[in-house]
């Protein structure tokens, strides 16, 4: 199942494309664990989410400092426990726990969560956004 679908732009291509890439790694992290794939299957798509992460993120709060969005602040707070939540998942996949508890938390915790966050916090960038 992909999470990605239209309702979730923002209408900012960059941050759009970024945000879909983001839940289709996580989709794949599921599938990756509802197929019991290797611990090397699962670190390369954790590899792959942290530093795709902090790249977006870097680059989104840029944008909303850029352009002076009121809710910038709030923003980087919840990427900074995104990426310790993201932290924590790593460890227990490091640790070998169990995969069906891990995958209820990036179910929850990753997934759910960064949807909701695109569209209650990240949607708000737009309006703050010059017009052209």
């Amino acid at each position: 199942m992909r999470t990605w679908n239209e309702s979730l732009k923002i209408g900012i291509p960059l941050l759009d494309c970024q945000h879909e890439q983001l839940l289709d790694q996580m989709d794949q992290l599921l599938t990756a664990m509802d197929n019991h794939k290797g611990d090397q299957e699962l670190r390369s798509i954790m590899g792959f989410l942290k530093m795709y992460t902090n790249n977006h993120f870097n680059y989104e709060e840029s944008c909303m400092d850029s352009y002076k969005c009121p809710i910038a602040c709030d923003n980087k707070k919840a990427h900074a426990n995104f990426l310790t939540t993201l932290q924590d998942i790593n460890s227990k996949i490091d640790q070998k726990q169990p995969l069906e508890l891990i995958r209820v938390q990036v179910k929850r915790e990753l997934v759910d969560w960064f949807v909701n966050h695109i569209k209650n916090i990240d949607t708000q960038l737009k309006s703050y956004i010059p017009k052209k």
